[in-house]
């Protein structure tokens, strides 16, 4: 999969690219920080290749529930992240999206950890 740079992504929701950002995540680690834009869905850190085992989500969802926070244009691009550089939640999240059909997808490598340390804002769900 192709990589985009966390300076590469602001550059892109600055300049209100249209693009599907996705959170792959589990949910409370999605509640806790997140780009303001981004989609959640939760993967699992390894790749089994096998989608009831590789998707965190609390309630079984399948493929097309992942197809519909995607969205029905398989050629708009997708940027995927999550925690930071060696999570493997965005790869699993990337790896599925092709599987779907997806041809223009992206990871951003070092997720929401880099994304932070680079000083840009983010979002939580969580009260003070």
């Amino acid at each position: 999969m192709p990589f985009l740079s966390v300076a590469e992504v602001k550059h892109m929701l600055d300049a209100k690219e249209d693009f599907v950002l996705i959170d792959a995540h589990p949910l409370e680690e999605f509640n806790l920080a997140f780009i303001a834009g981004a989609r959640h869905f939760g993967f699992q850190s390894k790749h089994s290749g096998y989608w009831e085992q590789d998707v965190a989500m609390p309630n079984p969802l399948t493929p097309d529930d992942f197809r519909k926070v995607l969205g029905p244009d398989t050629g708009k691009k997708i940027v995927i992240y999550c925690g930071f550089t060696q999570c493997g939640r965005s790869h699993n999240a990337a790896t599925w999206t092709k599987k779907l059909g997806y041809t223009n997808v992206y990871r951003m490598p070092g997720g929401i950890s880099a994304w932070m340390d680079a000083g840009y804002a983010y979002k939580s769900n969580l009260k003070d």
